[in-house]
């Protein structure tokens, strides 16, 4: 009985030395990550830090994947943050300065646009530092080629741009769609969505640029936390 017992013992170790092996090499082995397609919804894998151009194998397009090694850590997730914008959107009283600046100052609207977009864009995946070229590259588009550019690429036409800037916004500081685009467009696509009015409509796209600089000074006086999850285009 002692023998068998003791055989047994050494095989149940042995059995909890594979174990812990399988676990340390699962552990080990780099996350995979999945990516939404944004031509259409399939979901593509890529190993995790994967920089690079990815093929969709449902639509058989092309998309960029930034890496998101730095954002989020293996073994800890991040939380999505959840905020509520400080006043409304016609609410210009409160800033008086930047509600001159917007509707009165030569550059003025676009000098804000240009501050919140980077401001916007600074959200993983990074590229704060590349808003000013694709700020060109959209009006280049928009200007030049307006047809091919909503039918090929609409996040580079200029009203779907503007949209997309507050889109991304509103992803850094986990702010909800604002009352005026969302009653307008309550199904979003690609070309029309909720942001992409709000941004361009002439009675609502001053207002909504001088609420994105006052909410932006409040989130920095208050060191408000801001998303760490990597924005996913969806449908703009």
């Amino acid at each position: 009985m002692s023998k068998e017992a003791e055989e047994i013992g050494s095989r149940k170790s042995e059995i909890d030395e594979v174990k812990n092996a399988q676990v340390i090499t699962a552990m080990a082995e780099p996350m995979n990550l999945l990516h939404k397609c944004p031509h259409c919804t399939a979901v593509v894998q890529t190993a995790y830090g994967f920089n690079g151009g990815v093929r969709c194998g449902s639509c058989g397009r092309t998309f960029h994947v930034v890496p998101v090694a730095s954002v989020i850590k293996p073994g800890h997730a991040a939380k999505k943050v959840k905020s509520e914008w400080q006043t409304g959107t016609y609410q210009c009283t409160k800033d008086m300065l930047t509600c001159c600046c917007v509707g009165f100052v030569p550059c003025g609207f676009c000098y804000c646009l240009w501050n919140t977009g980077r401001d916007g864009f600074d959200s993983p995946p990074t590229t704060a530092g590349l808003y000013f070229p694709f700020c060109v590259q959209s009006l280049c588009c928009t200007y030049y080629f307006p047809i091919c550019t909503i039918i090929c690429c609409p996040q580079f036409y200029w009203c779907c741009f503007k949209g997309l800037t507050l889109s991304r916004f509103r992803h850094k500081y986990g702010l909800p769609k604002l009352p005026e685009g969302a009653k307008v467009c309550s199904h979003d696509t690609r070309v029309c969505n909720a942001d992409c009015y709000q941004m361009s409509c002439p009675c609502t796209g001053p207002c909504t640029l001088c609420l994105m600089v006052r909410q932006m000074k409040y989130s920095k006086a208050n060191k408000l936390p801001t998303n760490m999850m990597p924005y996913e285009q969806h449908m703009i």
